[in-house]
């Protein structure tokens, strides 16, 4: 498969289909339990409940303007499959965004998208519309039914990649100000470390910025952000024609090696923001970067318009 351009993932509780089975029996066995006792045959629910899934995936990316098909699925245990999506992201020129979608439906809802071309704009948006339509599948539980809280919970790495993928878009309507006032234009790193900032004061509660990193190769440096309770850092990057794909590659790489020693420190964003279009490989790059490395995870994430 072609290397995660990008990467999200959204799990939800699932009600379980049938009643606890006793052990010892076969699979026929279970089966004619099942239907004596007016249960659900487990398979057959699972088999539909992959049907639906699929349907919901491939009406919505059609409702969106894409097309789309299947290009694989489990039929042996129903839990897997895979959706292929296309559209024209510039129908002068004919570039075209492919992506896939790959789906797993077992005791969770998984669903996890990347782009296979060049080109990614709006399958973001496309996962968001998917993510917002699962709620209408019946089998798909709402609220916890332990404490009523809801099971739509979104990792906090969840949520960061979100807003970080949604970052020009901030950016750019941040340019359309009310009465025609001075827009707010990101010229440099700074300037997206001080909407960054705002951004994630709104979202988590302790925000420490200019944090130390222990010291690597004789010297240490400042963290751009530290998510305290979460134990997540974000290093941003602003890509330029002096700052593209290998030496960015190369500055990052340092980084992580800085962040392993963090106390603080367990999981790691790093965040390129490309608005000219500088980094020629994005995909590569995130996947140069994306890694378990000892204790720490890092997540790459480069976004370009």
């Amino acid at each position: 498969m072609v290397c995660t351009d990008l990467y999200t993932e959204t799990h939800m509780a699932i009600r379980q289909p049938g009643a606890k089975q006793a052990s010892g029996e076969s699979g026929p066995e279970r089966a004619d339990a099942a239907r004596s006792s007016g249960q659900p045959d487990v398979r057959v629910e699972k088999k539909n409940r992959l049907a639906q899934l699929v349907k919901l995936v491939v009406d919505t990316a059609k409702a969106k303007g894409w097309d789309a098909w299947v290009t694989s699925r489990d039929s042996k245990k129903s839990r897997y499959a895979t959706i292929r999506v296309a559209r024209f992201a510039d129908m002068d020129f004919g570039d075209r965004v492919n992506g896939l979608f790959e789906l797993t439906c077992d005791d969770q809802v998984r669903i996890t998208y990347s782009g296979t071309s060049f080109r990614s704009t709006g399958l973001a948006d496309l996962n968001d519309a998917i993510t917002d339509q699962l709620w209408k599948l019946p089998w798909v539980r709402p609220r916890d039914e332990k404490n009523g809280q809801a099971a739509k919970d979104i990792s906090d790495i969840a949520l960061l990649e979100r807003v970080l993928r949604r970052f020009h878009r901030t950016a750019r309507q941040l340019k359309h100000r009310h009465d025609n006032r001075p827009p707010f234009s990101i010229l440099d790193e700074y300037d997206v470390q001080d909407l960054l900032n705002a951004i994630l004061r709104g979202l988590f509660d302790d925000v420490r910025s200019e944090e130390y990193t222990p010291s690597y190769a004789g010297g240490a440096s400042r963290m751009d952000f530290l998510l305290k309770s979460e134990r997540i850092a974000i290093e941003t990057k602003f890509a330029s024609e002096a700052l593209k794909d290998k030496l960015l590659g190369e500055q990052l790489i340092v980084d992580i090696r800085r962040y392993q020693s963090h106390p603080d420190c367990l999981k790691l964003v790093c965040f390129v923001y490309d608005p000219q279009g500088n980094v020629k490989n994005p995909a590569g790059l995130e996947a140069d970067l994306s890694r378990v490395d000892g204790k720490l995870e890092v997540k790459a994430i480069v976004v370009s318009p």
